[in-house]
């Protein structure tokens, strides 16, 4: 089996220290194999790095890295196959429905399969979502 590698230069990535993300923690932000594209966890930082005021800004800004790194690796949305969302808080303040508000957006028919999880927390404070997807990969 023959797998390509991606690891994302935009500068959305950066790690404060230099470098990327990517390069700092050692892993890729996608990787294609056996026909399929596997994404990385996206978060939902600003492009900036900062933390967004707003749950649903985060909901937007994941989807937003998720489709920048699908189609870096040579897909789009309509080729996921697998979407698996990490929430924290899931159960409060509308979290569920403000998020599939958002994901109607991003994630057309027909539809992928989709786990969606509940977590104590997420690598940094504040975040409360982490999206990971499988895509069929074009030939």
């Amino acid at each position: 089996m023959t797998k390509t590698t991606y690891a994302s230069k935009n500068p959305i990535f950066t790690a404060a220290a230099g470098g990327t993300i990517f390069d700092k923690f050692q892993y890729s932000s996608a990787v294609k194999a056996a026909g399929l594209i596997f994404v990385a966890g996206q978060i939902g930082l600003n492009a900036d790095g900062s933390m967004p005021e707003k749950p649903e800004q985060q909901f937007v800004n994941a989807f937003e890295r998720l489709k920048l790194v699908l189609e870096e690796a040579g897909g789009q949305m309509s080729d996921l196959v697998e979407l698996v969302s990490y929430h924290v808080g899931l159960n409060t303040n509308n979290h569920l429905a403000d998020f599939m508000k958002v994901k109607e957006k991003y994630v057309p028919a027909p539809f992928p399969t989709w786990t969606i999880l509940g977590i104590a927390g997420l690598a940094r404070p504040g975040l409360i979502i982490e999206i990971k997807a499988v895509a069929a990969a074009k030939n």
